[in-house]
């Protein structure tokens, strides 16, 4: 398939995703949640990258298949086995994340998570210390806010809410000391990691990731109803009474 093809067929696939955001906006034209990755098919694999230890001479395994329900299901086998270079130290580390993003006639493939308060993922997952990887437009490569996955009943469904102002700055595993903001309007990529120090198989099941906002939030901002006790006027009125 040609350049130009795949080109027009980014751009007609945002173009649909764009006019879709339309019908998920309320009446203050406010997105009210955001689809940021999924799994439904074997043929929505191919937007996803895997990786592990074993690309730098390790020996762990990793796999991301579907299951018969549908769902992307993250697995493999984690070994503390050092390879063969005396430089590595430990070992044990697979994740996958999302492709990188590729142009289109509407921009550059990023999303924009400032519009949004929390990220959303309908996991199942063992019980295994699990990362939330996300990455933003950064100077440096290596460059990855992360957060722990809270996951509360291993072993069975449940959705994670994890708050954008939340996620630590890291650089090859290790936190960055001054902790910038994200680029959160240029979001690249999303996607798992496990490097829990332990020997053995690792499972994770998730069926969506979303950044969404709840009834009184718009991205960082706070929008609460309307009440007398919250008003412009009834401040005025309490300053006026007071010396």
């Amino acid at each position: 398939m040609s350049f130009v093809k795949q080109y027009f067929q980014r751009s007609a696939t945002a173009i649909k995703e764009n006019a879709l955001k339309v019908y998920t906006a309320d009446f203050m034209n406010r997105q009210t949640e955001f689809l940021v990755a999924s799994v439904n098919s074997k043929q929505d694999l191919s937007r996803w990258v895997k990786g592990s230890d074993r690309d730098i001479g390790g020996f762990s395994d990793v796999w991301l298949d579907t299951t018969q329900a549908g769902h992307a299901r993250f697995h493999g086998y984690i070994s503390q086995k050092l390879p063969g270079d005396k430089r590595f130290k430990r070992s044990g580390y697979a994740m996958i994340r999302t492709r990188d993003p590729q142009s289109n006639i509407l921009g550059d493939g990023t999303w924009d998570s400032s519009l949004y308060r929390y990220l959303a993922i309908r996991v199942r997952a063992d019980m295994r210390r699990y990362f939330v990887n996300l990455k933003s437009g950064s100077l440096v490569h290596t460059d990855i806010y992360q957060h722990l996955l809270p996951i509360r009943t291993p072993g069975r469904w449940e959705t994670v809410v994890i708050p954008f102002n939340m996620f630590t700055l890291t650089s090859n595993g290790v936190i960055v000391a001054s902790q910038p903001s994200m680029a959160s309007t240029s979001m690249e990529t999303v996607g798992f990691s496990v490097s829990d120090k332990r020997e053995g198989p690792f499972c994770l099941e998730f069926a969506w990731i979303k950044a969404f906002n709840s009834d009184f939030t718009f991205g960082e901002t706070i929008r609460l109803p309307y009440t007398a006790k919250l008003t412009w006027k009834t401040d005025f009125a309490r300053m006026d009474k007071t010396d």
